[in-house]
């Protein structure tokens, strides 16, 4: 029996076919890319913020002991003790920073550069001569970066044109002293024998 030429496939019918098998493949290709990129950039994520919370738990560590190194002092020592205790904390400051470097977190330090919107916020303003306006003074927060990314945005305090700020005199004069009044210098008496002297002459 023969199969009229109607039902035959031809060979146009064929070949859009075998495109449309063909990228149906190249589609599968690419999502399972897709996924397996995806998968590793989680993957990275997540051991990225496992170190950056290891790294916590070291300066978490650093603070508790300068608590109970300050509990321990004796506090008739104050000065010592304050002294002993800012070291601490500087130092733990400090290895919370390069923990935050090691996960890719960077502070932006903007301190005398130009105050960008994209990465400061102005939350006061200072009059100077000193430098250009927008310059940024100081920074009352600090901005990170996470990567390339902004992570958090600074709050900076910067230069308006106008006046330095007068610093405050140191007065000249030394205060007076309080209390009574101290009278004044006697004159000095001579010893007798002298004064006995004077009486015989």
């Amino acid at each position: 029996m023969t199969v009229p030429s109607s039902a035959r496939p031809d060979s146009d019918t064929e070949r859009l076919i075998a495109q449309l098998r063909t990228r149906c493949e190249a589609l599968e290709r690419r999502r399972a890319r897709d996924e397996d990129e995806l998968a590793r950039q989680r993957a990275e994520s997540e051991a990225s913020l496992h170190r950056l919370l290891t790294g916590l738990l070291d300066v978490d560590d650093a603070l508790a002991e300068s608590v109970r190194w300050s509990a321990r002092q004796d506090p008739n020592h104050t000065a010592v003790t304050m002294e002993r205790l800012i070291e601490q904390v500087s130092a733990a400051h400090r290895l919370l920073r390069l923990r935050l470097l090691k996960a890719d977190v960077r502070p932006m330090d903007l301190t005398h550069r130009q105050a960008v919107p994209d990465v400061a916020r102005v939350v006061d303003t200072r009059p100077t001569s000193r430098c250009p306006a927008d310059t940024v003074l100081e920074e009352r927060v600090a901005g990170f970066y996470l990567g390339q990314r902004v992570l958090r945005t600074a709050e900076v305090v910067v230069a308006v044109p106008g006046p330095d700020p007068e610093e405050p005199e140191e007065l000249a004069e030394e205060p007076k002293r309080s209390g009574p009044a101290t009278s004044r210098r006697q004159p000095r008496r001579l010893p007798r024998h002298r004064r006995r002297s004077r009486r015989r002459s």
